[in-house]
């Protein structure tokens, strides 16, 4: 079932499952790259996922993008850097991070890091991704649409109140789902993703 057919249905919670959550797991493959997707939250719940398959040898590189000014947990700062600081404070060697400092979007996340990666990542080369659960399907189907040239492996972050095993539970994860949902139609009939199989 394509995407567009999938939101002709009222959103029941199957269909939202399916949508956000289904055949996105982290399937352990290896990478060339990290690439963490920047959010408020992104320096407590993102970066720790990216070190630990860092530290597992999955990667040999991670590349932080996130250029928006917010209020993380570590003050008001431009979320690679507060992505930046936790990453170093977990170990990882300074010369093993980039950061992508112009994004304050998803859109804009694979634009301005595909600029910086040509160059220095070659074509066809694998990239693991990740952001929180229930933000995956956008963000692959942007990957896809907007750095075609690269080969993106899912890892989604399960935690927070959106996860795929508890967003259902409490009125803030359904209302997080629902917000996610939504957006589909609007990113398809402006062609910032395809109209993908589910």
């Amino acid at each position: 079932m394509k995407i567009s057919e999938l939101l002709k249905e009222c959103p029941c919670d199957e269909d939202i499952q399916r949508l956000l959550y289904d055949g996105l797991d982290y399937d352990g493959s290896s990478a060339d790259l990290i690439m963490v997707l920047g959010s408020r939250k992104a320096c407590d719940y993102r970066v720790p996922e990216a070190v630990r398959l860092y530290k597992e040898g999955k990667a040999p590189q991670m590349l932080l993008s996130g250029g928006q000014v917010q209020e993380t947990s570590l003050g008001e700062m431009a979320e690679w850097e507060s992505m930046k600081r936790v990453a170093l404070s977990m170990g990882i060697p300074e010369s093993d991070i980039l950061a992508e400092k112009r994004s304050a979007n998803t859109v804009e996340n694979f634009r301005f890091s595909g600029e910086l990666l040509t160059g220095q990542l070659p074509k066809g080369k694998k990239i693991i991704l990740v952001t929180t659960a229930y933000h995956m399907r956008r963000a692959m189907c942007m990957a896809k649409k907007l750095m075609p040239e690269y080969d993106f492996i899912p890892c989604p972050v399960q935690k927070g109140s959106a996860t795929k095993e508890n967003w259902y539970k409490t009125d803030k994860g359904r209302q997080t789902a629902l917000d996610e949902w939504r957006k589909f139609g609007y990113y398809i009939r402006v062609g910032l993703i395809d109209d993908e199989e589910v």
